[in-house]
C-alpha cells in the first residue's frame, strides 16, 4: 500500500532512515493500543507531502489501509537517526529487505538529486512486497529478487557439467567485490542477522574500510520511540544500544 500524507513540517525535516509512529485505531478506540512504526519513503517539500510504503499484514495496518482521502491521521515523529551520506559520495550502493525498505527509496531519490549514481538491490519473501520500479527515479539502477538481496552480491553459479562427466566444483567466491568496491558508500536496511552477513562481505571485498563507508538500518519492534521500554535493544560492539532512539541506523563496523 502507498499512503500520501499532507505533512509540510515533516516533509521539510525528514531524513532517510527516520520513522513515524502512526496511530492505527478509531478516535474513540484504544484497540489496537500501540502505534505502528512506518518509514518515510518519499518527501516532496514543495507540495508539503510525504509517502509511506507498507504491507497491511496485521490488523493495525489493515485499519490504516482503509483511510479515506481527507481523513486526519494521528502521527508522531520523525524519530531516530537516519542515514548520513558524505557530500563527497558519487556512487551509492543500497541493499534492502523488509519493512524498512521504504527508507531506501527516499535515500535513493535524495541522492539522485545530489548527482549521485545509485544502485538499489531489494529483496522480499513475496514478489508482491517488492517496491515497483516507478517509485524510483529513472536514474537508479534497480535489481530485485525473491529472497535475500545479499544473493545479488554473489556471482552466478557455475554451469553444471555435461551428463556423464564429473569435474571438481571450483570454489565460489563469497562476494562480488566489484559491486562493493564500486561504491563510495554502502547503505543497507536489513534484519540484524543479514546486516552482519553484509558486514562479512564488505570485509572480504575491501582490504580496508573506514567508519562511515557502510551503515545499516536495523529494523525492529519500535514501540516507544525514546528507548524507554527497552524492547528494541541490540548488542553491538560499542555496547547495548536502542534501535528506536540510538539508531535505527548504525555504522556497519559496530555490528
Amino acid at each position: 500500500m502507498w499512503l500520501t500524507l499532507h505533512a509540510p513540517a515533516i516533509a521539510r525535516s525528514i531524513r532517510p532512515g527516520q520513522y513515524l509512529l502512526v496511530r492505527c485505531a478509531d478516535a474513540d478506540s484504544a484497540d489496537p493500543l500501540l502505534r505502528r512504526p512506518l518509514f518515510v519513503a518519499a518527501a516532496e517539500e514543495s507540495l508539503g507531502q510525504i509517502g509511506l510504503l507498507y504491507a497491511p499484514s496485521e490488523r493495525g495496518l489493515r485499519w490504516l489501509s482503509r483511510a479515506r482521502p481527507g481523513e486526519p491521521i494521528d502521527v508522531l515523529g520523525p524519530f531516530g537517526h537516519g542515514f548520513e551520506v558524505d557530500r563527497r559520495t558519487c556512487t551509492l550502493l543500497l541493499v534492502g529487505q523488509g519493512d524498512a525498505l521504504g527508507a531506501l527509496l527516499l535515500l535513493a531519490a535524495q541522492s539522485v538529486r545530489r548527482g549521485c549514481a545509485v544502485a538499489l538491490l531489494a529483496g522480499a519473501a513475496d514478489p508482491a512486497l517488492l517496491p515497483p520500479a516507478f517509485l524510483l527515479p529513472d536514474e537508479v539502477e534497480y535489481q530485485s529478487t525473491v529472497g535475500s538481496p545479499l544473493g545479488l552480491l554473489l556471482p552466478p553459479a557455475a554451469p553444471a557439467p555435461a551428463k556423464g562427466k564429473r569435474r571438481p566444483e571450483p570454489p565460489r567466491p563469497a562476494a562480488r567485490p566489484e559491486l562493493i568496491a564500486w561504491a563510495d558508500q554502502v547503505c543497507a536496511a536489513l534484519p540484524i542477522e543479514d546486516a552482519a552477513t553484509l558486514c562479512d562481505q564488505v570485509r572480504l571485498a575491501k582490504l580496508r574500510w573506514e567508519r562511515g563507508f557502510a551503515s545499516a538500518l536495523l529494523d525492529g519492534p519500535f514501540v516507544c520511540g525514546t528507548g524507554a521500554c527497552g524492547v528494541c535493544a541490540a548488542e553491538l560492539r560499542v555496547g547495548t544500544r536502542m534501535r528506536c532512539s540510538d539508531g535505527p541506523v548504525f555504522d556497519l563496523r559496530d555490528l
